[in-house]
């Protein structure tokens, strides 16, 4: 199902500053292969539950908006460029997650 909106399990392990306003947090992914990527963005990005404060006992488990863009029995090609243009600190925003990794959005269940 490409193009499907769908969430990915993440960590935010750190507040990192208050500047640039609203504040900076520090976010891990683990994709398919096991490798882990960091990424550093805007906290409200990343907070659905309004739960990332820079007094939060961290690390916090939570989930990145992302897009399928194609998806096989194995493998699971995700963007997280869309919806919010969240991107690696050097870049990458297309990562291969197994297909437990990724929870779909529209269908409103995890698959």
């Amino acid at each position: 199902m490409a193009g499907a909106n769908a969430r990915l399990r993440a960590r935010a392990v750190r507040w990192v500053s208050d500047k640039p306003f609203p504040g900076l947090i520090e976010v891990e992914l683990t994709d398919g292969s096991g490798k882990l990527w960091t990424m550093v963005d805007k906290y409200p990005i990343f907070d659905r539950d309004g739960i990332l404060t820079p007094s939060t006992n961290y690390p916090v488990n939570i989930d990145i908006a992302c897009t399928i863009l194609d998806r096989g029995d194995e493998r699971v090609l995700v963007s997280t460029a869309e919806p919010w243009g969240i991107e690696t600190v050097d870049g990458r925003h297309e990562f291969v997650m197994r297909p437990d990794q990724v929870f779909d959005d529209e269908l409103g269940e995890d698959h």
